[in-house]
C-alpha cells in the first residue's frame, strides 16, 4: 500500500485527477455515439483472423506446455533417469523455460518473429504460443504435483512403465484442470491478439489503432463493440465447455457390461467429442494462419538469423533515459496495481456466491466483472490516452491499467472466495462477531495467501504492459521501445526489454517466497 501511494504521488495522480479523468473518458465516449462501421465485411473478416490466431496460438502452447509441465513437476522426476538428474538438470531447465516465456511480453515475441519472418498472422501465433507456455506450463505443473500419488503407485504396481504411469495414473487426474486452464487461456489470447495486430501481426488490432489515430471515435467504438462482443462469445463458449466437460468428468461411471470393454459413458463421450473437435479446430486454425510445417521450419530458420540482430544488446542510445524510464514504468505498474486491487477486492467479493449479500448484488457484480474483462487492454489504453492527451500519458496509462487490474483481481478473488471453508466463518459468528469482523477475519483471513499471490501477479502483468502504453505514447520506456522497433534497432530493443525482464523475475521470486511463507 505504501509503495502504491508513493507511486501515485510520483506520477501526480490524486483524487481530483481520478474524478476528472474518468469524467474525460465519459465525455469522449459521449462524442463517439452513435458508433459506426465503415466497412463491416472487412471488420468481421479481421475479427475472424484474430480469432484464428488466438486458437492456433493456444493450441501450440498447449502442446509445448504439456511437455514442459510434466518435466517441471516435482512428482515427474521418474521420467528422467532418476531423482538426481531430475533435480539438477531436467526440472530446473523446464522451469527456466516456463518462467522465461511468462516474463517476456507477447508483443516482444511478436516483434522478434516479425523481424524473423515478416508481417502476417504467423508471428502473432508464435508469439501467443510461446508467451502462453509461461502460464499453461506453470498451471499444468501445479496440477501434476497435486495429483494423488496413490493412483500412480497403483498403476506402477501392475508393472507399468514410466510412460504408462503418466498416461494412466496422472493425466486422467489432471485433465479437468488442464482443460479449464486451456479454455481460460484461449479467452486471454483473443484479447492479446488484438494488441498484436497493432505491431504487424494482422487482425483487428491495427484497425482499432488506426481509427483512434485519426480521431474517428465513432468508427473506433464500432470496431471496439464488435471486438468486445466476440470476446464475450468466446468467454461464454469457454465457460459452457468447462462446465460440460467438468460436469461430465464428475458423472458416475457405468460399470462395463461384458468383458473389459470401457463403456461409453456421458463423460467419455463428451471428452472424446471435445478432444477430436479441438484437434479439428486447431488444424483449421493452423491452415487459416498459414502455419504449415514448411512455414514453421522457415520461422525456425529465420529466428536463428534474427538472433544476431537482437544480440548483443546495445545500451548506448538509451543509456541516458533508461533509469528514468524504468522508474516511471515501475511507478505506473505499482500505482495501477494499487488502484486496481482496491477496486477489485470488493467487486470480486460481491461477485462470489459465498460472500455476496444477495443474488441481485451478485448478478450485478458479475455483469460488471464480465464487462470489464471483455475489454482488451489496448482498447482501454487508447480510450484513456485519447481522453487525457499525450501530455498526461503516464497518468492515462496508470488509470487504464488500473481498470484492467481491477477486472483481473476481481475475477481471481471471486473464484477463490467460492472455495472458502465455511468452518472459520461459523466459528467467528458463534463468538459474537458482526458482519464486518466476519469479513475481515474469516473471509479476508482465508484469502490473504491467494490475494498476495494475485496482487503480485497483477504487478507482474502491469510491468510487462509497458510496451502497450508505449504504442500510444503513454510511457517513456515503452515509447522508446516503439521508436526503436520502427527504426529496426533490434539490439536497442533487447537493451530496453532486458531490465524489465529482470524486474519481472524479481517479482516472481518475491511472489514465490511470500507464497511459501503464507502457505
Amino acid at each position: 500500500m505504501a509503495l502504491g501511494v508513493l507511486a501515485l504521488g510520483h506520477l501526480g495522480v490524486g483524487v481530483g485527477g481520478l474524478v476528472s479523468g474518468f469524467g474525460e473518458v465519459v465525455a469522449l465516449l459521449a462524442r463517439a455515439v452513435p458508433p459506426t462501421l465503415g466497412d463491416p465485411a472487412t471488420t468481421f473478416a479481421h475479427v475472424l483472423d484474430t480469432l484464428w490466431m488466438a486458437i492456433a496460438g493456444t493450441a501450440l502452447a498447449t502442446v509445448l506446455a504439456a511437455v514442459l509441465g510434466v518435466l517441471a513437476a516435482s512428482k515427474g522426476r521418474e521420467r528422467a533417469g532418476g531423482p538426481g538428474a531430475w533435480r539438477k538438470v531436467v526440472r530446473p531447465a523446464a522451469l527456466a523455460v516456463i518462467v522465461a516465456c511468462r516474463a517476456v511480453p507477447d508483443v516482444v515475441f511478436a516483434v522478434f518473429f516479425v523481424a524473423a519472418i515478416g508481417i502476417g498472422p504467423l508471428p502473432g501465433v508464435l508469439a501467443l504460443g510461446l508467451h502462453s507456455v509461461g502460464m499453461l506450463g506453470k498451471l499444468f505443473a501445479e496440477a501434476v504435483e497435486q495429483a494423488d500419488t496413490g493412483v500412480r503407485e497403483a498403476v506402477a504396481g501392475t508393472g507399468a512403465g514410466p510412460g504408462q504411469r503418466l498416461l494412466a495414473g496422472v493425466l486422467p487426474q489432471v485433465a479437468p484442470a488442464w482443460v479449464a486452464a486451456v479454455l481460460y487461456r484461449l479467452d486471454i489470447n483473443f484479447r492479446g491478439s488484438v494488441l498484436l495486430g497493432a505491431v504487424g501481426a494482422g487482425g483487428i488490432g491495427l484497425d482499432l489503432k488506426t481509427a483512434f489515430g485519426f480521431t474517428d471515435y465513432r468508427e473506433a467504438v464500432g470496431i471496439a463493440l464488435v471486438t468486445v462482443a466476440v470476446v464475450l462469445l468466446v468467454e461464454a463458449v469457454s465457460v459452457g465447455l468447462r462446465g460440460q466437460l467438468l460436469g461430465a468428468g464428475r458423472a458416475k461411471a457405468v460399470p462395463p457390461v461384458r468383458g473389459v470393454r470401457v463403456p461409453w459413458t456421458r463423460g467419455r463421450t463428451a471428452a472424446h467429442l471435445a478432444g477430436w473437435g479441438a484437434i479439428v479446430l486447431a488444424a483449421v486454425a493452423f491452415w487459416r494462419v498459414g502455419a504449415s510445417p514448411a512455414a514453421l521450419a522457415d520461422a525456425a530458420a529465420g529466428s536463428v538469423r534474427a538472433l544476431g540482430e537482437f544480440f548483443p544488446p546495445d545500451f548506448g542510445p538509451i543509456a541516458g533515459s533508461l533509469g528514468e524510464g524504468l522508474l516511471e514504468t515501475v511507478a505506473i505498474a505499482l500505482g495501477a496495481t494499487f488502484l486496481g486491487t482496491l477496486a477489485g477486492i470488493p467487486l470480486g467479493l460481491t461477485a462470489a456466491r459465498a460472500v455476496a449479500p444477495g443474488d441481485g448484488v451478485r448478478l450485478t457484480a458479475r455483469v460488471l466483472l464480465v464487462g470489464l474483462r471483455s475489454i482488451p487492454d489496448l482498447l482501454l489504453v487508447l480510450v484513456f490516452v485519447a481522453a487525457f492527451g499525450l501530455m498526461d500519458g503516464p497518468v492515462a496509462g496508470t488509470l487504464a491499467l488500473a481498470v484492467f487490474t481491477a477486472a483481473l483481481v476481481a475475477k481471481l478473488v471471486a473464484d477463490d472466495a467460492e472455495e472458502l471453508r465455511a468452518g472459520p466463518r461459523e466459528a467467528v459468528r458463534s463468538a459474537g462477531a458482526g458482519p464486518g469482523q466476519e469479513l475481515t477475519v474469516a473471509v479476508l483471513g482465508q484469502l490473504t495467501p491467494r490475494l498476495t499471490a494475485t496482487t503480485l501477479y497483477a504487478l507482474d502483468v502491469n510491468l510487462r504492459a509497458f510496451f502497450v502504453l508505449g504504442i500510444v505514447g503513454a510511457g517513456e520506456l515503452g515509447f522508446a521501445l516503439s521508436q526503436q522497433i520502427r527504426a529496426l534497432g533490434y539490439d536497442v530493443v533487447t537493451a530496453i526489454v532486458l531490465p524489465v525482464f529482470l524486474l519481472v523475475l524479481a517479482v516472481e521470486a518475491v511472489s514465490a517466497r511470500l507464497r511459501s511463507v503464507l502457505r
